[in-house]
């Protein structure tokens, strides 16, 4: 599919040169190549992400010597959101930057708490089975609701605030982004758990402002440990009477620059697993079209001189 699409784009640019510049005009030639190549590392452009893998440890902070803790080498991740370089966190932590997919700082900080953290005995040989074993565990007891909004508070565990995400996003040419947070007990009689993002402004953890929700609401069904395979929970689990049966879900097209990750035990338990953050740059075919476009006004400008 791809080949075939750089096919296409080569064939459509090659006819609007040979209108464009059929006498071989060395100027227009230079001002064509700069567009394409501006085309071209546009459309070889692949999103940053940011991934936390949630270990079961009961220390704080960053984690690499568990078990299940992922590798920088080790690619893990759902179909199409699969990277490498995850950062591995313990069960509860203050502000702690996070590194990309590429192993490189960003301005991203996440803040975390949990009751424990337990395991659902995934095959940790795995990168997925890492990524999916160890997970942030509740407390069984329903949120605490106040406004300001304690995030150590144990009726609200566990919880996450990611912040610095608008400056992260704008460097990487992006202007929106995906969440997609993975859950996994280690039950199996399908219990549900609630989870949703909300806006949360404030640089005290225990002392949050809440906003308004920035997505849907999911309810997610533990029907299964994890045997290698991702099941996505979708917009339609949007009930206890409709919770999907799966171990991940995701938004999109998220702008606000920090967000907080709530959860919700419907039935005994909520856990988490692991987080990521995707910039969401454009597709190819958009590429194209703005390229284009740019195009299109060499031939305007041409045609006015």
């Amino acid at each position: 599919m791809l080949y075939e699409s750089q096919s296409l784009k080569h064939m459509i640019l090659k006819t609007l040169f040979a209108r464009l510049f059929p006498c071989g005009d060395s100027v227009g030639r230079r001002q064509f190549v700069g567009a394409l190549a501006g085309i071209s590392l546009a459309s070889a452009a692949s999103a940053a992400s940011i991934g936390v893998n949630f270990v079961n440890t009961g220390d704080a902070g960053v984690q690499n010597g568990t078990g299940d803790a992922l590798g920088a080498a080790d690619v893990a991740g759902a179909a199409g959101y699969a990277h490498a370089n995850w950062n591995n966190l313990g069960r509860w932590g203050n502000p702690t930057g996070l590194n990309d997919s590429s192993g490189s700082g960003t301005s991203v900080n996440v803040t975390w708490d949990s009751n424990n953290t337990w395991g659902n005995g995934a095959d940790t040989s795995t990168a997925n089975g890492k990524l999916m074993a160890g997970y942030l565990d509740a407390t069984g007891q329903p949120n605490n609701n106040s406004n300001p909004y304690s995030g150590w508070d144990n009726a609200n565990k566990p919880d996450t605030l990611f912040t610095g995400i608008g400056s992260w996003l704008a460097a990487q040419g992006a202007l929106s982004y995906k969440v997609i947070v993975y859950s996994d007990g280690d039950a199996t009689e399908g219990r549900i758990s609630e989870y949703w993002l909300q806006n949360a402004t404030g640089s005290d953890f225990g002392s949050l402002t809440l906003g308004t929700d920035l997505t849907t609401h999911r309810f997610l069904k533990d029907t299964s440990n994890f045997s290698g395979g991702f099941t996505e929970v979708t917009d339609s689990a949007n009930s206890v009477g409709t919770a999907g049966e799966g171990n991940y879900m995701v938004w999109s097209g998220l702008t606000a620059d920090s967000f907080l990750l709530r959860s919700e035990e419907r039935d005994f338990r909520a856990q988490i697993n692991g987080i990521q953050i995707i910039a969401e740059v454009p597709e190819p075919g958009t590429v194209l079209l703005l390229g284009l476009g740019s195009l299109g006004f060499l031939l305007a400008r041409r045609r006015r001189s």
